[in-house]
């Protein structure tokens, strides 16, 4: 087996893209991950810490696995399970990124990728693995038609900026990886200049989302979010929607979203809207012991 480091993403995504994009809907996240790094390249944004890229290939030289990571958050793994030679190459994986001494806070991946990584991770080690998340890949190809609450949708704009940071502040503490009230203002002002931000409006803002991690066919949808004194009057629902309509109008084929398999409200709202369930994911954290 073959362990690759990359530096440069555009050499990555000639090896990788391709391999990813059999399943697309299901690889929305390495996959959107690449596609930022690439334009980021294109733009001439460093991005600091940089990326982590790497593959494992097998002895007919086949892509088995792919590794993904952007400083500080966890590793994604992801690849196909049914290979015969996928326990070793995750393997071959770990003893080359000990080798190089890659800080790893945490993984996130299939079920059976980020759990035989995690367990062979910790193995002999003075850490060990929690479950920080489990999740559910959700694709869209159609709107279903929903209550639509008062109000509407439009782009967030920097009179915007103060609210949205601090629910962005409260909403990563529903997350896996929580930030800070300074990482939540310069996340927030970063997705308005973007213009990836949309906030729903029922007389003043009550409920956000955003489009991220565009695919080839597909966008993501996330960072949703309504405040507690706005929860259970259908905005995010309404927000959710009519996002997920426009994405599709401007040419996706479809949309994706992760959801936190502890929360059956918000996986009952996005079932309504006509997401369905794609596959599964788990995000375990590391800790010394």
């Amino acid at each position: 087996m073959d362990f690759r480091q990359y530096k440069d993403a555009s050499v990555f995504a000639k090896d990788a893209e391709t391999f990813l994009q059999k399943d697309e809907a299901l690889n929305n996240l390495p996959l959107g991950i690449l596609n930022r790094c690439l334009h980021n390249d294109k733009q001439g944004t460093i991005s600091k810490p940089a990326p982590f890229f790497a593959t494992i290939t097998d002895d007919d030289n086949e892509l088995v696995l792919v590794l993904i990571m952007t400083p500080p958050y966890n590793l994604g793994v992801f690849g196909d399970s049914s290979h015969i030679q996928i326990n070793e190459a995750i393997e071959h994986a770990i003893a080359n990124l000990k080798k190089i001494q890659l800080i790893i806070p945490g993984v996130i991946g299939t079920k059976h990728l980020a759990g035989t990584f995690a367990e062979k991770w910790c193995k002999d080690e003075k850490i060990i693995y929690e479950t920080a998340m489990e999740q559910c890949i959700f694709k869209l190809t159609k709107v279903m038609d929903v209550p639509q609450s008062p109000g509407f949708i439009r782009l967030a704009t920097m009179e915007d900026h103060e609210l949205l940071s601090k629910w962005g502040y409260e909403f990563s503490f529903v997350t896996e990886t929580p930030f800070t009230i300074a990482e939540a203002k310069e996340k927030t002002k970063e997705f308005i200049q973007q213009e990836s931000l949309y906030v729903w409006v029922d007389g003043e803002p009550v409920s956000m989302a955003r489009k991220a991690r565009g695919t080839s066919k597909g966008m993501s949808v996330n960072y949703v979010y309504t405040p507690k004194k706005y929860e259970k009057r259908g905005y995010a629902t309404s927000c959710v929607s009519q996002l997920s309509r426009m994405l599709l109008k401007e040419g996706y084929e479809f949309c994706t979203l992760y959801t936190d398999l502890a929360n059956p409200t918000s996986n009952s709202i996005y079932k309504r809207i006509g997401y369905r369930p794609i596959g599964d994911s788990i995000v375990y954290q590391f800790k010394s012991v």
